[in-house]
């Protein structure tokens, strides 16, 4: 009985690093494209020369 809450604790477990592994990566990729876009937009703006 032990040994199977051994494991039932090692499968939630591993679904949770999981869960956050995913989550990293998909937040990763959100900073990427907002920054990417930040970017592009800054570079649109500083080149008509408009002033602050």
């Amino acid at each position: 009985m032990v040994s199977w809450f051994f494991w039932l604790a090692m499968v939630i477990t591993f679904s949770f690093f999981v869960l956050i592994m995913v989550l990293f990566v998909c937040q990763w990729i959100i900073y990427y494209r907002v920054e990417r876009t930040m970017l592009h937009y800054d570079q649109q703006f500083y080149s008509k020369g408009d002033k602050d």
